[in-house]
């Protein structure tokens, strides 16, 4: 009885301990790993939080250049297109008063005030050749002599328009930045500039949107070292050196990119703008990004002793679930009413094997995955609408021959069947133009800001030229227009894109119909003349103004804005494309009675 207790006990004491034993094995596999997961997840979310800190302070640094240097352009598009008012050119021709124009550079400089819904616009000015307003919104700032100025004398030696730093207003010490452009008559002679003054204030107080942290913020620092933006208003105008941290240790920094400086309590970064060599600088406390980290480790400390907590209890399971055979093995022993030595030894070797068998097969090591953050950046397309915008037009040139054939034969006017066969073939061939215009735009990368790639290949110039003429007859006559044209003897090769060249030619013709009469004449001419091959387009119609000439290969220019169906790409995209066959387009017109234009192409096997 006494051999019995003391086996019984023994078998309880090897169950309880293996239990433990398998219960604190567990524990510590389980702890170890957390603590390493821990560790691991919040060195590398700390990591994350410090890069993508970085990253988002690069990218608002990016936009915020970008939101400036599209205010820049287009307060110097205003200025430029203020200079080329006509009422501006007949005040300095003496056609108009001082009272007047001041008046409607009130009136339009209200108007532009309301548009934009801020009081931004403070002056409208004209300088006279001596540097001295002449007209102004502002009768305080009448004959205000600004010749010392640079931004004027820039303007007036290299004839651009010139952005100047943060001034001072002479008249009421308010903080502005002003824009000054050349005035020039029909002749290109130089009578003044026109000026436009923006409240510096407004001019970059959307900078006070952008926000660097908790408590981080925006400045903007002119190229004199003046500050034009600052989220306390009264810094505005004040040395940068005496307002923000560690300025002058960065402003050496002339390499284009962003400069940043860390100090103990701080993080700097410096930005110089190639366009007016303007700095945005920001500054961010490091105690923002201390406490980021921080606040994560207490989120990581909790998750993990959560995930401890339930680690234990499911080792306590398991330890159970592995010590079971015990239990089966000690009920057998306790209910046999005897044994001998070798029994007992027998069962003794029996449960130790069971232990360690057991235990090696239960036992499993927790595995954890972490999470990554991921953080994305957004990237800006910009000018892809005036890509669309030539291509509709291409499109919309191709779809109206289509349309002008097709109408020549559904009107049953062209009975003659090989006039017919031969129509058929143009829509064909305008309907493959098509086809490879939109194979250009899959081929094509929104960042392409310049003239698109072009492919040139030899062409045979007597065909080429022949189907030019028979595209030309065609399309005047369904437009009713009477037509004339001479194709003389061409012959060789030309070294083209002839799907770039064709969109050229249709683009004359169009303008050709579109500015004459129905039933007035449109006349072409092909021929090859010292070495080239002329293409040349004349029509009966308006004419162009002298004032409108030197504008109408400018994009989107149209010399009549009412006119809805105009888009204003067709001769700037020829332009381009004879600009790339080393080509350009020529004109002359005569209001009232029509215009010509034409263009050249070398002969031979390659474009020069």
């Amino acid at each position: 009885m006494i051999y019995k207790n003391k086996r019984k006990k023994g078998i309880t004491s090897m169950k309880m301990n293996l239990k433990n034993k398998i219960t604190f094995n567990i524990c510590v596999i389980v702890t170890l790993s957390l603590v390493v997961m821990c560790t691991s997840l919040y060195a590398m979310s700390a990591s994350i939080l410090s890069e993508d800190s970085n990253t988002f302070t690069e990218v608002q640094i990016m936009r915020a250049q970008e939101k400036i240097e599209l205010q820049v352009d287009k307060i110097r598009l205003e200025t430029l297109a203020l200079s080329r008012e006509q009422r501006v050119r007949n005040f300095f021709k003496g056609e108009l008063g001082t009272d007047e124009l001041n008046r409607f550079l009130t009136d339009t400089m209200e108007a532009m005030n309301r548009e934009s819904e801020s009081y931004y616009y403070k002056d409208l000015f004209c300088l006279g050749m001596d540097g001295v307003i002449i007209s102004s919104t502002m009768p305080n700032a009448m004959y205000v002599d600004l010749s010392s100025r640079k931004y004027v004398q820039d303007s007036f030696k290299k004839s651009t328009t010139e952005t100047s730093d943060i001034l001072i207003a002479l008249t009421d010490q308010a903080s502005i930045v002003n824009t000054t452009h050349p005035i020039f008559d029909e002749n290109g002679q130089m009578l003044g500039l026109f000026g436009i003054a923006i409240r510096a204030e407004k001019f970059v107080g959307f900078i006070k949107n952008y926000a660097i942290g908790e408590s981080g913020y925006f400045s903007i620092v002119d190229s004199n070292g003046l500050i034009l933006s600052h989220r306390e208003p009264e810094q505005i105008g004040k040395p940068a050196v005496d307002v923000l941290p560690f300025f002058s240790d960065m402003s050496g920094e002339d390499t284009g990119e962003i400069y940043k400086h860390v100090d103990r309590e701080y993080v700097c970064s410096y930005k110089k703008m190639d366009q007016n060599d303007w700095i945005l600088y920001t500054l961010m406390p490091k105690r923002e990004l201390a406490a980021k980290s921080l606040q994560l480790l207490k989120s990581v400390i909790i998750f993990g002793t959560i995930i401890s907590g339930c680690a234990i209890f499911a080792s306590i399971y398991f330890s159970n679930k592995i010590s079971s055979p015990i239990d089966s093995i000690t009920q057998y022993i306790n209910s046999a009413e005897s044994g001998n030595e070798i029994l007992g030894n027998s069962i003794s070797e029996t449960i130790e094997n069971i232990k360690t068998n057991n235990f090696d097969k239960e036992a499993h090591a927790l595995i954890q995955k972490s999470r990554k953050l991921t953080a994305s950046l957004e990237m800006k397309s910009y000018l892809t609408a005036r890509f669309l915008s030539a291509l509709s037009h291409d499109i919309r040139t191709s779809l109206t021959l289509i349309k002008g054939y097709s109408k020549g034969i559904l009107s049953g006017l062209v009975e003659d069947e090989e006039t017919k066969e031969r129509f058929i073939q143009e829509i064909y061939r305008s309907a493959d133009t098509l086809e490879r215009i939109s194979y250009d735009v899959l081929d094509s990368t929104y960042e392409a800001q310049n003239s698109e790639q072009i492919k040139m290949e030899p062409v045979s110039a007597e065909t080429f030229c022949e189907s030019l003429y028979q595209n030309a007859q065609a399309y005047v006559e369904n437009s009713d227009r009477l037509f004339e044209g001479s194709l003389e003897k061409v012959e060789g090769e030309l070294y083209i894109s002839d799907v770039k060249i064709l969109r050229v030619w249709q683009n004359m013709l169009s303008n050709a119909v579109k500015y004459s009469a129905p039933y007035s004449t449109v006349t072409i001419r092909i021929a090859l003349e010292n070495g080239k091959f002329l293409f040349q387009v004349s029509d009966q119609g308006a004419g162009i103004c002298e004032e409108e000439q030197e504008y109408i290969f400018d994009m989107f220019y149209k010399g009549d804005p009412t006119q809805k169906e105009s888009y204003g790409l067709g001769l700037y995209v020829s332009k381009q494309i004879l600009e790339a066959h080393g080509s350009r387009m020529c004109f002359y017109s005569v209001p009232g009675e029509g215009s010509t234009f034409w263009f050249e192409l070398p002969a031979g096997s390659r474009a020069i």
